[in-house]
């Protein structure tokens, strides 16, 4: 059942700047469960730190200033703080589909605090729903059209629309991920032929490490 007191954010699915939105959906194979993170490696366990005390160490591990600083500050502390357990968070992907989850507390994963994971910080995830980025109502896709990493919905539950498709009924949703799945890697098809080396070499190796998790 959903509460409508929750709070609604946009999320970014790039942490460190790697896309994880299969490994958010789906769950990363020896953990089993689905979580939404963002990056930021290196400045440690973040529980019950203060937004003075993550400012300071963003400031001494990434040597950020002024504009910059306070941007990255306010992203960082939103996921860490402002998110709350039952809170709800929208990640869009390059198809207009919205993915629409419910949010557990903050951790760390000691495990993923490098440069080539870049997501120790993480929230557990349950996904409620798929849905369209065009049959959301205006808000919604004002507040999906920003650019921040997190972003919070400005307007009370009720103004988004939401409850007509997260009901109490039905809050426990058949998601077609087989079909979704499917989605995903035409995705990564069409980017083995990308003019980039790069977005070739990535797709390729989301392919080959997603073949190998479902032998």
């Amino acid at each position: 059942m959903i509460n409508i007191k929750v709070n609604i954010f946009q999320m970014k699915s790039k942490p460190h700047g790697i896309d994880r939105l299969h490994e958010f959906i789906f769950g990363i194979k020896e953990d089993n469960f689905s979580f939404v993170a963002i990056g930021w490696p290196g400045i440690g366990d973040l529980t019950s730190v203060s937004k003075d005390e993550i400012r300071e160490r963003l400031e001494k591990k990434y040597n950020y200033k002024g504009q910059q600083l306070a941007t990255y500050l306010g992203a960082v502390n939103a996921f860490v703080n402002t998110v709350k357990k039952d809170d709800l968070i929208l990640i869009s992907n390059n198809l207009d589909q919205v993915y629409v989850l419910e949010v557990g507390e903050y951790r760390y994963v000691k495990n993923y605090d490098n440069d080539t994971d870049g997501m120790c910080h993480q929230r557990e995830a349950k996904l409620l729903i798929v849905l369209n980025k065009a049959d959301l109502n205006k808000e919604l896709q004002e507040l999906l059209r920003n650019r921040g990493t997190i972003t919070q919905f400005k307007y009370p539950f009720e103004k988004s629309g939401l409850e007509k498709w997260l009901k109490p009924d039905d809050s426990t949703l058949n998601i077609n991920l087989s079909e979704l799945v499917s989605k995903s890697l035409s995705v990564l098809e069409k980017e083995l032929l990308s003019d980039d080396s790069m977005t070739r070499i990535k797709a390729a190796t989301e392919i080959l490490r997603y073949e190998k998790e479902n032998k």
